[in-house]
Parts: C-alpha cells; structure tokens; sequence
C-alpha cells in the first residue's frame, strides 16, 4: 500500500509521501506492537555527512552558557546531519537533539538541545560524542509535540520540564533505578531483551524507513531520504521503539490499519509551518486535538528526514 493512496495530496508534507510505500506488518510474541518496513524504489544520492565514528574527525560538539544548546562545529567540506532525537553523551549532561539540522560545511552553529540526565552536572568527559541510543520514541514525541506548539504559537510549559518528567516516568513504570535520571540507564537495564527483540525484524533491501504502532501509547513515523541513510540510523532507531515495546508486554487481536489510515490522512490534509533553517528548510504540523506533529527537513526540494507521531496516551497530552 503506497503512503498516499487514501486521499488526494493537499500540503507540502503529502508530496513527500507520494512514493514510499508500506511493505508487510511485523508482530511479536507477547508484545502489542506492529513494525512496518517504508519501501521506495527510487534511488537517491546525498552529498552530505552524519554523526557517525567514519566521520568523526569532521565534526565537534561544544557546550554554550545555556543548557538547552549545543555549539556543533563542522570541519568538512559538505554540509553536517543533525538528526532529531539524537543523543549526545559526555560534558556536564548528556543532551538530545530537538530537531533535525543541517550544519554549513566548514561553519559552526548552535542547535537546540534538551538535558535527558537531570541527577548530573560535572564532567564526565569534556568533549560530547555520538551515544549509543536514541531518545525512546514516545519521549521523543511528546517532546515534539511541545517544540512544535511553539512554532504553531500554541505553547504550554517548559520543553525541559516534558522530557524530565516523561524520563522519570518511564523509569518508574519500568523499575529502572538511575542515580542521574539518565534515559540510557533504561536501555541498559533491558540491554538483552532489546537484542533478542531486534532479531526478530526483517529488513529489506530498499527499506528507507518504519512506522511503529504500539496501541495505546503511539504511532511513529520516520523516513529518510534513501537506504544508506537510513542504515546509519536504524540500530538506534530500532532500540527507540523496541523499549517502548517492551513497556507493553502483552498480545492483543486489533489490527492497526484503521489507526494507521487517519494518522497518514492527517499527516497530508495537517497544517503546515514552515521554517527556513541554515540550510534548507522545515515543514511542521501540529495538531492538539489528535495529538499529532510531524516535521519534515527538506534540502534543493529533496526530503532528507521526515518524523512523525500521533500521541495516543493522554497523560501526556500537550
């Protein structure tokens, strides 16, 4: 089933679900979820670079005097990938990205971040590096759901005050003991269960995203512009959804595809914003009532990474 196949398009955000389409449902035993492999057959080159170890003299990450920014240093000659919800470890706290950012090659520029360790504030290393994990998903979205209230002028609360209080309730919920209130403490703790889960899902060759349904608590959309980037992304991805499966351990008979058919319908008929960034641009929607946000960055008219969700657990509602 193509992405866009329910409706006529009508914003910019539909165009960029014209081509992908959905391969097979994937289900786990004992589990309430459903992974969903995005396929495209397009081919598509990029002619940028990524937080990864291959790239790691490219790139610095420095504190500023404010803890909700990061200044990011690019020392190659192409344009540097922030990617949302990455994390980064090291200084006085570890931080997340809070939006997907292209860094100017050769260029320095902050980028807005949020705290995902509250118990620490001494060094642990001076320099930040690429962590391990990514923000678990639904944290993730309920933090973007409040950053994109702000830019549909709609705001309420702190950002900060979201991702602290969604860490410390995963953390209870899953008997996770952190003397820092780190987020990594909680995929530490399930590190084996998360391993033989991640087994369990089929790949495909042309795979260029995933969208995730774990009922009641979420539907999550990512996709990228093409296979090699997002196999850069994918194994802490993957992990971000799979603590969150973990979370729902138990098997329930509903099928997803009527959920999954309205959340991709207001994906295409949201209202956008659109913010003109460093490089390229970003097109968001938010929705309060249904509890759905999306942002796509866009470069010379290609999509490079599209994140969505449709927050389905109302304590969490913003």
């Amino acid at each position: 089933m193509h992405l866009n196949n329910l409706q006529p398009q009508s914003n910019q955000t539909s165009l960029f679900l014209k081509e992908p389409f959905f391969s097979k449902i994937q289900r786990f035993e004992n589990y309430d979820g459903f992974f969903i492999p995005v396929l495209s057959n397009k081919v598509k080159t990029t002619d940028f670079i990524t937080i990864d170890k291959n790239n790691s003299n490219y790139f610095c990450l420095h504190e500023t005097e404010r803890v909700n920014s990061l200044l990011v240093e690019n020392l190659s000659n192409k344009p540097l990938l922030i990617l949302n919800g990455e994390i980064f470890d090291g200084a006085k706290q570890d931080r997340v990205a809070n939006e997907s950012v292209f860094v100017p090659d050769n260029s320095s520029i902050e980028i807005k971040v949020s705290c995902v360790e509250q118990g620490r504030w001494a060094y642990k290393t001076k320099a930040f590096s690429r962590g391990k994990n990514m923000f678990n998903y639904h944290s993730k979205g309920v933090k973007d759901l409040h950053n994109n209230s702000t830019k549909h002028n709609q705001q309420s609360g702190s950002i900060q005050d979201n991702v602290w209080t969604s860490i410390q309730n995963k953390q209870m919920r899953m008997g996770v003991s952190s003397r820092t209130g780190s987020v990594n403490d909680t995929y530490e703790k399930f590190e084996e269960s998360l391993s033989s889960l991640r087994k369990k899902i089929k790949e495909e060759d042309n795979q260029v995203g995933l969208l995730v349904m774990i009922p009641g608590k979420y539907i999550g959309l990512d996709l990228f512009i093409n296979n090699e980037i997002f196999s850069k992304y994918k194994e802490r991805l993957y992990k971000s959804h799979l603590i969150e499966l973990i979370e729902n351990y138990r098997r329930s008979s509903r099928s997803p595809e009527k959920e999954i058919n309205s959340f991709m319908l207001h994906l295409m008929y949201g209202k956008e914003v659109i913010n003109q960034k460093e490089l390229g641009e970003e097109f968001s929607i938010y929705d309060r009532d249904s509890q759905i946000t999306s942002n796509a960055l866009v470069l010379n008219n290609e999509l490079i990474h599209l994140t969505a969700i449709n927050n389905m657990d109302r304590r969490y509602a913003r």
